[in-house]
């Protein structure tokens, strides 16, 4: 169930739980699960990335998944600009091996870090740069494809390879020649139905945007095209979103042109930050990318993109990659409006010739503000095709009768103005019901006879585009998803006070299964769509709706959530900053309140106060140190045998009087408790840099280590405790550094959401992590540079404040030259790498980049971390040290003391 459960949705509004999820490795895979089913009368439905945004890639019957294993690229000719691959194919990673021979595959969807090339076969997906590369479709070559019989045929220009097939589609395409001419290929994002104008040129286009309906596509073979030279970002910035989708159909055709994308002014407001845009006061702005061969050619060009009020052109590649982050990351954006409210999908992908994009976008504001509805539009401008979530309400009877009318309405709007329903996402179960508003009788009975021939028994993805299912029905938010409700304890202030709007965050676009990013580690070791933070949503999501998962018993989440690392990576990569990690501690919390828990929570949860009582015992910390060593030691706790214990580092942290400006330094259990070192190097660089250090010595502590295993009873009443210690020291407006990054994140965000005493509020305030305490300090230092090199391991729970750079900053001051590790999460993740289980995947994720860059490392290994600085010598046998202690070093040998500091 736990599998099925994940895959019970996509990025669109809709759930089916399936019956079965297959995951072939072959073709005769496939064909085996497709007999399975055939047997159980189970409809099929082909499923690749997951982030259809129609409905696409769902169904209760057997989902065929080809992006686990189904992955291989078959062959690159560089001569013929081809490339074949299974469709299990991550965009990307094609895009990569075509690199090398100075070539890319040309469309380029928002999700192009996980969408499969066959989900965007069978989407007709595009992207940005549609403008000049054009839609999967143009670049689409051949095509295999199993059918439900078990049969594989093959098409290409020419045709089908199966007599019976291609002499029965080349009689539709006769018999419905004039009304195919009359209705379908007018303009290139129209791509709702089926593309039967490509049965009179090219047979193998018109498999493109069929969205799974035909049978399951088994090799892809795509064009290339050559990468441009050169390029540049050019911004232009209007008066109003309308200007710019006004101004978008004569940029296109500007010679280089690339892309046109555009956006308004209330998706700048929903991204919370102010981007370096041009234009002050300006409403709307168009991304226009400019390709040529030189770079006077591609400036000469870029100075012909004009129009609006202001303008600013972009050559550098970092500030081009920063800008299109934004575009790339609106989809998920834009479902949270700006005063916290859900928007959705389902008239997200419409399209119209793009003359007539201005007078479109504005009358859907105005069909919108009708509707009483409201809604982020942005999308491909050049192209016609806007992208926008709306605040339909789905969780009442009212709100589906305006969902309903609205639906109608819109379909009939961009009707009016020779649209598409959709412009790239497919029609799927949000749209196909609503085709009769768009084509005549004539064409949709066509539509039929093209899936008969391939798919008679109709066995392929039931319900879309053709005999469509209701566009409201099997909605996945809704009334049966509150049946679960609890008052949680954490406050979910971002989501009015409720765990299944935290949950309900996660929209499905897929960040997660990226393998270029931080997120999410359990999901790029093991492939596993359980064991991405949108499964893990997912399973959350069945667990509230209780049909199939048993609440906050359910074992099948609990085993979901036990590979979720807690490394806070989707808090801040996830575009709708998903907190798996807060989710997990709450959902511990009730999932063990009346039951026992593992040992290993006892064990690790409790580990403060087990250190602290180690350390206030003369001797015990030796004797400690030799219990970790016996054999079966940590199978007695309750512990991974594969792990080696931790080691007890002997020593105390201890500050010198002194009469500059007070700090208090954290005293961190870690650091406390089990290796003063970095502590203690931090204390020494403040009192050199003039401060004069207080450390608490009655016990506080943020509760890092009970939060991770659910303890949140145990947190309150440590953060209580914390409170009243820490209470003098605030009252005197002292600054709190902080020198575990887990423990910062932990006292800055969570700790306001777990308890609401004042002082803790404060305490959050006050808290500030050592490294940015100390960066401007030692910036006004005239420094000699140091001449050392440094590979750094950036904690993950510091990259999900956004805040690396504080590190990065004290390395320049010191003259240290830097190479920042890039796959984040180190992989023992605190408490979780001694876990029962994960030693394996613990240290799998560390040989991703990590342990061979230490190992290949000549400079100083730098690690902020405990944890990381724990997996580096367990799994290099090289010790690596805080910043403070290289800081420290440095600082000694330039003769630095705190008479100088002062000065």
């Amino acid at each position: 169930m736990m599998t099925r459960a994940a895959y019970s949705s996509d990025a669109s509004v809709f759930r089916r739980v399936p019956a079965a999820v297959a995951e072939p490795r072959a073709v005769a895979d496939i064909r085996t699960a497709l007999a399975a089913a055939r047997e159980r009368g189970w409809p099929v439905v082909a499923r690749g990335g997951g982030t259809s945004v129609a409905g696409n890639a769902i169904g209760d019957g057997l989902i065929i998944d080809t992006s686990r294993h189904f992955t291989r690229i078959l062959h690159v000719d560089p001569e013929e600009r081809t490339a074949t691959v299974e469709p299990g194919v991550i965009c990307d990673d094609l895009r990569t091996a075509a690199l090398s021979h100075g070539l890319t595959f040309g469309p380029d969807p928002s999700t192009h870090s996980r969408a499969t090339i066959g989900g965007m076969v069978a989407n007709n997906a595009c992207g940005s740069h549609s403008v000049a590369w054009g839609t999967t479709a143009d670049n689409l070559v051949a095509v295999r494809l199993m059918l439900a019989d078990g049969r594989e045929v093959a098409l290409d220009e020419h045709g089908c390879d199966d007599p019976e097939i291609d002499a029965q589609l080349r009689a539709l395409a006769e018999d419905h020649r004039t009304v195919i001419g009359c209705e379908l290929g007018h303009f290139s994002r129209q791509s709702s139905g089926y593309g039967l104008h490509h049965l009179l040129d090219e047979p193998v286009k018109a498999v493109a945007g069929s969205e799974g309906t035909l049978g399951v596509i088994t090799q892809v073979t795509v064009r290339l095209v050559e990468l441009p030279p050169v390029r540049a970002l050019v911004v232009l910035a209007f008066d109003t979103v309308f200007d710019a989708a006004r101004a978008g159909a004569r940029l296109r055709t500007l010679p280089g042109i690339a892309t046109v994308e555009g956006m308004g002014g209330d998706l700048v407001e929903a991204l919370g930050t102010n981007p370096d845009l041009p234009g002050d006061d300006a409403g709307g702005w168009l991304f226009c990318e400019v390709t040529g061969a030189t770079p006077e050619e591609v400036g000469e060009r870029a100075a012909g993109v004009d129009g609006g009020v202001d303008k600013r052109v972009v050559v550098d590649a970092e500030e081009m990659q920063v800008l299109w982050r934004i575009r790339e990351a609106a989809a998920g954006i834009v479902t949270r409006l700006p005063d916290g409210g859900e928007a959705w999908p389902s008239w997200e992908d419409s399209a119209v010739p793009p003359e007539n994009l201005g007078d479109y976008l504005q009358d859907l504001y105005a069909l919108m503000a009708a509707h009483g509805l409201r809604g982020i539009p942005f999308g491909h401008f050049g192209e016609g095709c806007v992208h926008v979530r709306i605040s339909f309400d789905f969780f009442s009877g009212e709100g589906l009768r305006t969902f309903r009318h609205f639906m109608l309405d819109a379909a009939r709007l961009v009707t009016r103005h020779g649209g598409s329903l959709s412009g790239e996402h497919g029609d799927g179960r949000a749209r196909s019901g609503l085709l009769r508003e768009m084509y005549s009788p004539a064409i949709r009975d066509a539509f039929e006879q093209f899936k008969l021939i391939f798919d008679p028994d109709r066995v392929f993805n039931p319900g879309v585009l053709v005999w469509a299912e209701d566009i409201a029905e099997g909605l996945r938010p809704g009334a049966p998803q509150r049946r679960l409700e609890v008052t949680p304890v954490h406050a979910f202030s971002r989501d009015r006070g409720s765990l299944l709007g935290a949950v309900n965050r996660c929209v499905g676009v897929g960040s997660c299964r990226s393998m270029s990013g931080a997120m999410c580690p359990s999901f790029q070791i093991t492939h596993d769509e359980v064991h991405s933070t949108r499964g893990r949503a997912r399973l959350l999501a069945e667990a509230h709706r209780g049909e199939h998962l048993d609440g906050f018993a359910s074992p099948e989440v609990n085993e979901a959530l036990d590979l979720c690392l807690s490394c806070k990576a989707c808090a801040s990569e996830c575009p709708v900053t998903v907190d798996m990690a807060t989710y997990k501690s709450e959902f511990l919390h009730h999932h063990y309140r009346s039951r026992l828990r593992p040992r290993a929570h006892y064990v690790m949860g409790w580990l403060p106060l087990l250190t602290r009582a180690i350390r206030r015992v003369p001797g015990a910390t030796r004797l400690a140190s030799l219990a970790l060593r016996m054999p079966g030691a940590a199978r007695l706790a309750g512990l991974d045998p594969g792990r080696p214990l931790i080691r007890l580092v002997r020593g105390r942290l201890r500050a010198r009087a002194g009469e500059g400006d007070t700090v208090v330094l954290w005293p961190d259990s870690f650091s406390a408790g089990l290796d003063p070192r970095a502590a203690q190097a931090a204390i020494e660089v403040l009192e050199m840099l003039g401060y004069h250090v207080e450390i608490p010595r009655e016990f506080v502590c943020c509760g890092l280590t009970w939060h991770s295993t659910g303890q949140l009873g145990m947190v309150r009443r440590v953060l209580d405790r914390t409170a009243k210690v820490m209470g003098p020291y605030l009252d005197r407006g002292l600054p709190v550094v902080a020198v575990e990054p887990s423990c910062t994140v932990m006292l800055q965000r969570e700790v306001t959401e777990l308890s609401d005493a004042p002082d803790i509020a404060r305490l959050a305030a006050a808290t500030v992590s050592w490294a940015e305490f100390v960066a401007p300090r030692l910036a006004e230092l005239d420094l000699p540079a140091s001449g050392l090199s440094a590979l750094t391991q950036v904690h993950c729970h510091e990259r999900s404040l956004g805040r690396p750079e504080h590190s990065a900053a004290i390395l320049r001051a010191l003259g240290v030259e830097e190479e920042q590790i890039a796959t984040g999460c180190c992989g023992l993740a605190g408490n979780w790498g001694f876990e029962p289980g994960h030693a394996g995947i613990s240290l799998e994720l560390g040989e991703r980049e990590l342990f061979p860059r230490v190992r290949a490392a000549e400079g100083e290994v730098i690690a902020d971390g405990f944890s990381c600085r724990t997996q580096i010598e367990q799994g290099t046998g090289r010790r690596a040290r805080h910043l403070a202690e290289v800081v420290r070093e440095v600082l000694l040998g330039a003769g630095v003391n705190p008479r100088q500091a002062q000065s």
